[in-house]
């Protein structure tokens, strides 16, 4: 489904907490609740049907590793907890040391539509995130691609760079595997069109935020905060015309980086730094007016 994304109006909603809802739809369409990424978690445990409380495809980066003692529901809110691993773990080549956290969307038909979520980051240098993507497919030369669209990806506390806090980056990536195998990334130092940020008040660690995507098609997404629009991602095409054109699964994600210094274990034994809270995740669809 493609609509004119450009001369769609945004919604501006002063509380985020009980107004939240998708921008006006577009003229002859109407939004529909898309009950399977949405959840209010106001239970005490994750709706295993819904969910997957770890990443079925990824272990996690080093020296965190997704571990579902991490993840919780308590207070009306996903918690995603960090901790020092009571021993570390090695799996494979790798030694893990840190409980990292993923909260990962059992259904991978994610499309186009609107998606939020909201979330207060952690206070240690890890992640807490919100983002959607896919498993490499592989198209009739051999070669294979994959999409990944990062709505938030913040740090609570950088140790290394500055700071995240107070900066909402999204970005768009599309990976490519040639069909000898060589992996390629989206330029996207020389596509800024694929990336965006705007000012984030209060730090995203000291306050709960409303990000929001409306994916809008094969080549396009805007990107909401606290539901006011800020800016357009527009995926990059050099490996392919409408590069976003297939559903994806939501991940709500918290991750350590090697560019970045992993929190102490005096930080990941502190509770009130190390978790990130989600109030809710909601997601719509376009459907047309009867």
């Amino acid at each position: 489904m493609r609509i004119r994304w450009a001369t769609v109006a945004c919604a501006v909603l002063v509380d985020v907490c009980v107004s939240a809802a998708p921008p006006p739809a577009p003229e002859g369409f109407r939004w529909a609740k898309n009950a399977a990424y949405s959840d209010e978690f106001d239970g005490t445990k994750l709706d295993g049907a819904k969910w997957y409380d770890h990443h079925p495809r990824w272990k996690g980066r080093p020296p965190a590793k997704f571990m579902p003692s991490s993840v919780s529901v308590a207070d009306g809110h996903l918690i995603l907890r960090n901790a020092m691993l009571p021993k570390p773990v090695q799996d494979g080549k790798y030694a893990y040391t840190i409980a990292g956290g993923a909260v990962v969307s059992r259904k991978t038909e994610a499309f186009y539509g609107y998606y939020e979520a909201r979330m207060k980051a952690s206070s240690v240098s890890m992640s807490s995130t919100f983002w959607f993507a896919n498993p490499s497919k592989e198209s009739p030369d051999g070669s294979r691609a994959s999409q990944e669209l990062d709505v938030v990806e913040t740090v609570g506390q950088r140790k290394q760079g500055s700071d995240r806090r107070t900066i909402l980056r999204s970005n768009s990536h599309y990976w490519f595997t040639t069909k000898d195998g060589k992996r390629l990334k989206s330029p996207n130092k020389s596509t800024p069109q694929c990336r965006g940020t705007c000012p984030l008040d209060p730090p995203a660690d000291e306050a709960f935020h409303v990000y929001g995507v409306w994916w809008v098609d094969a080549n396009h997404a805007r990107i909401y905060l606290d539901d006011e629009f800020k800016f357009t991602l527009t995926f990059e095409t050099t490996y392919d015309t409408t590069p976003f054109d297939r559903p994806m699964h939501l991940n709500m994600v918290t991750e350590t980086y090697d560019w970045e210094t992993p929190p102490t274990p005096e930080e990941l034994a502190d509770d009130s730094r190390n978790a990130t809270r989600y109030d809710w995740v909601r997601a719509w669809t376009l459907v047309p007016v009867k």
